[in-house]
């Protein structure tokens, strides 16, 4: 059964099935005729996760017809997937004249009451020819699928040109729970309790959010001050029976509000994070936001996108693992842990009887992973470290954030001083592991040794003649990537885009002049860190 959109008319007339009347046997229109080739569909949307709709576009290969028939129509669809890649509901059609014209969704229609792409839907394109065989148009087979996920709104959300507005409404009782645990008691892991609050983005209230405060040993404040923040929009609040409502904002259940109290340029994590992602280090997405709390103005904060399940299906080919993350002084031993989460390595995800059933192969909810990879690098350590240790990490990834944190002198992350503010995530499909950093505030603030490491896998590496010439030339292409990104013209830009608004209303800072101040320390570093980096490789023979 097949369907020729826009040449109904042509096939009832040619008595190719059109209509109801069978075409005579020995009168076939379109006996003899070759079926066109299959074209090839191409779109620089296949394999992404990010599309939108009015970005879409879709090509196909040249016109083949072995017997020489002219192209009737090429026909496009858009099918909505399974979750095993699936055909599963037709979504869209096309039908065009021109085979080399680029289509897009303004070309066609939905089939199903729809005027855009489902957010976080899984899409398949194929096209096929029809050719015009005298008086018939018969259709030739349909091209391979090729797929993409649309854009869950994310894009729009994390989008650096935009300085977007979040309202918190907290009654007074939230705020006293809320500043009790504004403070660790030190540098040491410390878990908060959400506490009910209300959230007002773009014209929409969320009642029943969970609100808490974040922070290490430097950046924790409490509304006194300038407090960082995470909001979970399914928060499950124990007072409230049964699970809570899926609800999300812009493809995110849990946003995270950084405070800026250790960067007062409000520019080293976008700077940061960019050079990450660039260098090929799974990170966060990242923009600055306005915060109201009650309808004071608190400041400017950096919208971080939280590192969960809708983070790890992003960026890896099975979001079903464990993730890790350490803190102060934590490395990966097993004496870091602790079975009843109180370690200074803890689970980031835990059994919970609201979050439906784990995917087919995923990891169990427990600190088991852990221990394996803990045992693989222990195996490791005695013995040939590189590349035996590529079986185990994916290494050109921790190598890139190796250099970058080396680059930034980011020396509160994994592989330096402090051996923190890190997370490792196990991918069940490819059983490798991948260092996520975070915490990157406390960066671009004068020079650091790229090889005075701390963290093992580093320390390792550095031992190891082969894997430090890997680093060496990893670094050596991060700092010339810095250089091509031009750092300083960004930091600039950071500067331009919030100093207005700064200079209107610093709410609870930073103040203009350790704003601007701030930034002038900042072009002197990045102006002489490309020089400073080459020294290092030549000081130890690269």
């Amino acid at each position: 059964m097949w369907r020729a959109f826009g040449i109904v008319a042509v096939l009832a007339a040619a008595g190719c099935g059109g209509d109801d009347t069978p075409a005579a046997p020995d009168a076939d229109p379109c006996e003899g005729s070759a079926l066109p080739a299959a074209p090839v569909v191409w779109s620089d949307a296949v394999g992404r996760i990010d599309v939108l709709g009015a970005d879409l576009r879709m090509t196909a290969s040249a016109y083949v017809d072995a017997d020489g028939d002219p192209l009737a129509t090429r026909e496009y669809e858009l099918w909505e997937l399974d979750d095993a890649g699936a055909l599963d509901d037709r979504a869209w059609i096309a039908s065009v004249t021109d085979p080399a014209a680029e289509v897009t969704l303004a070309d066609g229609w939905f089939v199903n009451g729809a005027t855009d792409l489902a957010p976080w839907q899984r899409y398949g394109v194929r096209a096929r020819d029809v050719e015009q065989h005298g008086a018939c148009a018969q259709p030739g087979p349909w091209s391979e699928l090729v797929s993409f996920r649309a854009d869950d709104g994310s894009t729009a959300l994390f989008d650096e040109t935009q300085i977007r507005e979040f309202r918190l409404e907290l009654s007074a009782e939230t705020i006293t729970a809320l500043n009790a645990q504004a403070f660790p008691p030190g540098c040491v892991p410390f878990e908060r309790d959400y506490y009910p609050g209300t959230l007002i983005y773009d014209g929409v209230r969320y009642e029943g959010v969970g609100v808490k405060t974040k922070g290490g040993c430097g950046s924790a404040r409490d509304f006194g001050g300038k407090p960082g923040l995470k909001v979970s929009l399914d928060w499950d609040d124990p007072a409230v029976p049964g699970c809570p409502p899926d609800r999300r904002i812009g493809g995110q259940k849990t946003l995270t509000f950084n405070n800026h109290v250790q960067d007062p340029s409000a520019a080293h994590e976008r700077l940061g994070y960019a050079l990450y992602e660039a260098a090929g280090t799974p990170v966060s997405r990242a923009a600055t936001v306005k915060i109201y709390v009650n309808d004071t103005y608190y400041g400017l904060y950096l919208n971080l996108e939280s590192i969960n399940r809708r983070f790890l299906e992003r960026r890896f080919a099975s979001k079903g693992g464990m993730l890790y993350e350490g803190t102060y002084w934590c490395d990966l031993l097993d004496g870091s842990i602790a079975e009843d989460d109180s370690g200074c390595l803890t689970r980031e995800f835990r059994p919970d009887a609201c979050s439906g059933e784990p995917d087919v192969g995923a990891d169990p909810l427990s600190y088991e992973p852990m221990y394996a990879f803990i045992d693989r690098l222990d195996a490791l350590a005695a013995g040939d470290f590189y590349p035996a240790i590529t079986e185990v990490v994916d290494f050109d990834a921790f190598l890139a954030a190796w250099a970058a944190e080396a680059y930034m002198a980011h020396w509160d992350g994994y592989n330096f001083n402090i051996i923190n503010n890190y997370r490792f995530y196990h991918d069940p499909s490819t059983d490798l592991w991948t260092l996520l950093p975070t915490g990157i505030d406390q960066t671009f603030g004068g020079d650091i040794d790229p090889w005075a490491v701390s963290g093992r896998i580093a320390v390792a590496c550095r031992a190891d003649a082969e894997c430090e010439a890997a680093f060496a030339a990893k670094l050596a292409e991060v700092n010339a990537l810095a250089t091509t990104m031009d750092l300083p013209m960004r930091a600039a830009a950071i500067r331009d885009q919030l100093r207005p608004i700064i200079e209107a209303d610093a709410g609870r800072g930073p103040n203009l002049g350790g704003f601007d101040g701030a930034h002038g320390n900042l072009q002197n570093v990045l102006a002489g860190r490309a020089a400073q980096v080459t020294q290092h490789l030549a000081n130890h023979g690269f």
